[in-house]
């Protein structure tokens, strides 16, 4: 039996038949399932000789489906955070930390349509884990792994800086960002900065887009003096 497959039951046994008669032709558990393992392969990205993919997970969903899985949201992400832990395992990925799963509201989303936006970094500090299913399978990359010499940062039009510490760094304006931007118009988590051989800037779908000097882009390599614009805050990128 598959992955999905023993999700479906196990969250069926959880509620005693309450998402059989909760989704009907709503989102379904098993499509969240599926689409996490999609999201996971998708993300994939070779660096410094390993798979490394995303471990943070935010699933956005329309208002009617936000409401009726509201009761279930813990119970959703205990299980699927168990399937990404597992999955990463099964395929040989190599993740930053272990999963973290949460759910999110977007209003603009219709009935039975839902997003999820991923990037790898450490879990919140006040996240609880999982129980590891197989530990022995799921590798963990010491952050040093990804150590530069330089010592690059962002610094904004106003002259404020913000360090880049990490291997991978979310910016936006949410709490679990590494780089906050207190603006209506940067998303929660809006783009990511990801350092190696070369510096790249992703954009994780955010509203407003990310624009490299001057060019909408999704993943660009940037440079010293790089123009980095989120929603309305302008940022140059300074590789020391």
């Amino acid at each position: 039996m598959g992955l999905l497959e023993n999700l479906e039951q196990r969250l069926d046994r959880i509620v005693n038949g309450s998402f059989s008669k909760a989704f009907k032709s709503e989102v379904q558990p098993v499509e969240l399932g599926a689409a996490l393992q999609q999201e996971i392969d998708n993300r994939a990205e070779t660096i410094t000789g390993q798979t490394v993919v995303p471990n943070i997970f935010i699933i956005e969903l329309g208002l009617v489906d936000h409401d009726r899985l509201t009761p279930y949201f813990e119970t959703l992400s205990a299980e699927l955070t168990a399937l990404a832990d597992q999955y990463t395992g099964e395929q040989r990925y190599t993740t930053i930390d272990s999963a973290h799963i949460t759910f999110d509201l977007d209003s603009v989303l219709e009935t039975g349509v839902f997003r999820i936006r991923s990037t790898a970094a450490a879990r919140p500090v006040d996240a609880p884990r999982a129980p590891a299913i197989n530990p022995d399978l799921t590798p963990q990359v010491p952050l040093s792994s990804f150590a530069v010499a330089s010592s690059p940062y962002l610094v904004s039009i106003t002259g404020e800086e913000f360090k880049i510490t990490k291997s991978v760094s979310n910016v936006g304006r949410g709490a679990e960002a590494d780089i906050q931007i207190d603006d209506s118009s940067v998303s929660r988590l809006h783009c990511a900065i990801v350092l190696g051989s070369d510096v790249l800037v992703r954009d994780l779908g955010s509203t407003n887009g990310t624009l490299i000097d001057g060019v909408r882009a999704t993943e660009t390599v940037v440079h010293d003096g790089s123009i980095i614009k989120i929603g309305n805050i302008t940022l140059t990128y300074k590789s020391q």
